[in-house]
């Protein structure tokens, strides 16, 4: 007779829970690891940093006091395209960690 780990008493039950527990925790991983995601861009000079959330949200500016020469408009507008491309970072990187269970079709 065949030795089994009786946790409902019924193989196919069985099966599917253990089958759910596993996709449950692997799902669980990669919330957490698309939750760690950001994105980030920096000026050419290196006086503006921007951080963005995998979502595109804002949450980091780093302002170095030598930016501010280049006046407000400017500033403005670094800081616009510097977000722009720390979002297309973060998207870039949610895809590396997502891309394997979307082509897995998980």
């Amino acid at each position: 007779m065949m030795e089994r780990d009786d946790k409902t008493g019924d193989l196919e039950l069985d099966r599917l829970i253990s089958e759910f527990q596993a996709n449950s925790a692997e799902f669980s991983d990669v919330i957490r690891r698309v939750e760690d995601v950001v994105g980030e861009a920096e000026s050419k000079d290196g006086n503006i940093r921007v951080r963005v959330s995998s979502s595109g949200q804002l949450v980091g500016l780093h302002i170095d006091p030598r930016a501010m020469k280049i006046g407000s408009q400017e500033l403005s507008e670094v800081i616009v395209e510097l977000s722009q491309t720390a979002t297309e970072d973060a998207a870039r990187r949610l895809m590396e960690v997502t891309r394997p269970y979307l082509e897995n079709g998980r």
